[in-house]
């Protein structure tokens, strides 16, 4: 599990408005399944291409919310990886 501080996240504005925490790895080993942010766990959801994220993305961030549930979004070279709380 990889391990991260709240110092770790900026803000990622999706369209719609939607802002959702982010964490760059863009240098990196591939994220693990699970992540740490603090006390707060996530699980790998799925992820989607850096080119054309914004016709699904955004839609399933927002129905996670509703549901209660915190997106965490990991920013690799070429794809987006989304995490929901646990």
């Amino acid at each position: 599990m990889l391990n991260f501080q709240d110092e770790d996240l900026i803000p990622f504005t999706l369209n719609g408005g939607v802002v959702v925490p982010l964490i760059q790895m863009t240098g990196e080993d591939l994220p693990d399944t699970e992540v740490r942010v603090g006390d707060e766990s996530y699980t790998y959801e799925r992820s989607y291409n850096v080119k054309g994220y914004s016709a699904v993305m955004p839609r399933r961030v927002r129905e996670l919310m509703s549901e209660g549930k915190k997106p965490l979004v990991i920013e690799r070279p070429t794809r987006y990886y989304l995490y929901v709380s646990t």
